[in-house]
């Protein structure tokens, strides 16, 4: 493939370099990536001409694939595969890289790129935080106190895995050790956080797993802290959990997904798709699930917030609430007015969930799906 023959469209990239500049002017918590945002945008102002045929030729790739790319998504891969850039020429320390230094570093990899740069700028974000799956953890908790459970344990599905570390932290307990529940969530759950029985955990990827990149994900801030424990999760054998290269878009495809599930986690999954593919997911979804499951969904808590800020919230759809959304949304669902119509059961000051509160809808929940408070109020009643 020539790629200098490629001629940009502006008003066809423009979107996606919006997003860019956007996210650059509002900030960024990780002092890196905001660099690494402004040298994006400093690149694309002084030299139009580059970014502009990289992003077109980009985007004429996905086409030719039938990959559907957001700008959000856009974004969020580009930085990500600029980071690996650098992981794989051997340079890590990018944690206190100033704009001058992130835009020589741009400046390569839109001008000089190779197709493993492009392929791997279509590929999505592999992000794992580990603490997300507190969600996972304090879900089984509740559900271990109800009559919806099997007695064997649950079977849980984790749509968009990456490397699959996260169910690996499952009733690992000292893992969960330094998150904070709230006061609030401490007098349901008896001052612990609770385990739960599992029949069976498997996670998915449409992506084969790559640590490398995984870290790459990461905010350069956070690198190093996680490296050690991610690298050793990601080669830890753990019994009754597995990985298959699966896109969740497509479990209806293979009959073995077909009602299997107690428990889909989707954590910051949905958030990357346009409005039609959150339905396919729904549905997805539906096809996968028994009749008493429980979809459980982590998502930033405003449609407006970036990656590293705002609040970050948990939200459960039972399985007769995703019945009737799979029935009446049609062919497009907007991932907010869907969060709308769930529980809204756990709240975090930000996606890192280094602390969890109980969301607006938590005691409605656990009052509709367990019995859990009946027993703290009765053991009170003891006393």
């Amino acid at each position: 493939m020539n790629h200098s023959e490629t001629t940009p469209e502006a008003r066809d990239v423009a979107p996606y370099l919006r997003e860019i500049e956007v996210v650059a002017q509002r900030g960024h918590k990780d002092p890196s990536t905001e660099n690494l945002l402004l040298a994006l945008v400093n690149t694309h102002h002084n030299r139009p001409d580059i970014f502009e045929r990289f992003a077109t030729l980009l985007l004429q790739l996905a086409q030719q694939q039938q990959l559907e790319i957001t700008p959000r998504a856009f974004r969020l891969s580009l930085l990500t595969a600029i980071k690996l850039y650098l992981r794989k020429s051997l340079i890590k320390e990018y944690e206190s890289f100033s704009i001058a230094s992130w835009q020589q570093v741009v400046r390569n990899c839109l001008s000089e790129y190779d197709e493993e740069f492009l392929y791997s700028c279509l590929r999505d974000v592999s992000t794992v935080k580990i603490y997300r799956y507190i969600a996972l953890q304090l879900v089984g908790g509740i559900l271990k106190h109800s009559n919806v459970m099997p007695p064997q344990g649950v079977c849980i599905l984790d749509g968009g895995c990456s490397i699959n570390i996260g169910l690996k932290c499952l009733n690992n307990l000292d893992i969960f050790r330094s998150v904070q529940l709230s006061q609030e969530l401490v007098m349901v759950f008896g001052g612990n956080v609770p385990d739960f029985p599992i029949k069976c955990a498997l996670g998915i990827d449409k992506y084969p797993p790559d640590l490398e990149r995984t870290l790459a994900s990461l905010f350069p801030s956070e690198v190093k802290r996680w490296e050690n424990l991610y690298t050793r999760l990601y080669y830890l054998d753990k019994s009754r959990i597995r990985y298959q290269q699966q896109d969740f878009l497509f479990l209806e495809r293979n009959e073995e997904f077909r009602s299997q599930f107690d428990i889909i986690f989707l954590s910051s999954l949905l958030r990357r798709l346009s409005p039609h593919q959150v339905a396919d997911a729904l549905r997805q979804a539906h096809y996968a699930t028994t009749p008493h499951s429980f979809v459980v969904i982590n998502e930033q808590m405003a449609e407006e917030t970036i990656e590293g800020g705002g609040n970050y919230a948990t939200f459960i759809l039972p399985k007769t609430l995703l019945e009737r959304v799979v029935l009446q949304a049609g062919q497009e669902i907007k991932l907010y007015d869907l969060l709308n119509m769930a529980y809204q059961v756990f709240v975090y000051p930000d996606e890192n969930c280094q602390s969890v509160h109980a969301g607006s809808n938590f005691h409605d929940f656990v009052r509709e799906y367990s019995w859990l408070s009946a027993e703290r109020n009765a053991g009170k009643g003891k006393k």
